[in-house]
């Protein structure tokens, strides 16, 4: 790994700390049975991995939570929501046992864009004089996005030497369609909780669990053409590595 690879790993873990550090620090509590009902579950779900195509990467169902976390939770809870899933996410069943400062990147990695997503949405609609959930959901999800790819299409390029734009490409390719798709349900799940109950939310997850099973089975079909085709390029997008 290069000086500049491990320099910008850490720039990311230590910044990851320190807002994770200042969320929690102003800790605001929107109820405690709901947060640990939501936690548990993403933590279950984060362990439904899709592997990318040419990468070492991994997508999973914790992205919906994430959302949810931003449209209705408090900003260190949504925060614990980003460390707890990213750090489930690295470790379970990865095909070689993940190294300390990958876990710490993906840590980081995730709570960055969950906090500054999560900010960003909320200071648009404030500017905005807005109350508007599909908004706030909408804003979120592409700065989410932004934010996720770009670091993560960073530290390939710095440890694999390959362009930066191109990495990029192939981040936002693979997670536009998985995003959009996550920013749907969520809007569906925090619609039903405020509308009944939290509980009601929950009635989404078999839905989410179908798309999520659709878009592995369109993942696992793209690298078959990809391997059928010889010298054809792997488009290789990547959220969270193993």
């Amino acid at each position: 790994m290069t000086t500049k690879a491990k320099l910008y790993i850490s720039w990311i873990a230590a910044v990851g700390l320190i807002v994770l550090v200042a969320g929690l620090s102003h800790w605001q509590s929107t109820g405690l049975p709901r947060l640990l009902a939501f936690l548990f579950l993403a933590m279950v779900l984060s362990t439904q991995k899709i592997r990318l195509p040419g990468m070492k990467g991994t997508m999973s169902l914790s992205f919906p939570f994430i959302l949810v976390g931003i449209a209705d939770f408090g900003f260190g809870e949504t925060l614990l929501l980003g460390c707890t899933v990213a750090f489930v996410q690295t470790l379970w069943h990865a095909k070689t046992p993940p190294r300390p400062e990958q876990i710490v990147f993906n840590m980081g990695t995730l709570v960055l864009s969950a906090g500054l997503a999560d900010w960003l949405s909320h200071a648009i609609l404030r500017l905005l004089h807005l109350n508007s959930l599909v908004l706030l959901l909408a804003s979120a999800s592409l700065f989410y996005l932004l934010l996720n790819t770009g670091l993560v299409a960073g530290v390939i390029s710095l440890t694999e030497e390959k362009p930066f734009q191109k990495e990029w490409l192939h981040c936002f390719y693979w997670a536009f369609p998985y995003f959009l798709v996550s920013a749907v349900a969520a809007g569906l799940v925090s619609t039903l909780s405020h509308s009944a109950s939290w509980v009601a939310g929950l009635l989404v997850l078999p839905l989410i669990y179908l798309c999520h099973f659709w878009y592995q089975i369109h993942v696992e079909r793209t690298v078959r053409v990809q391997a059928a085709v010889p010298g054809s390029d792997e488009i290789s997008p990547v959220l969270v590595q193993d």
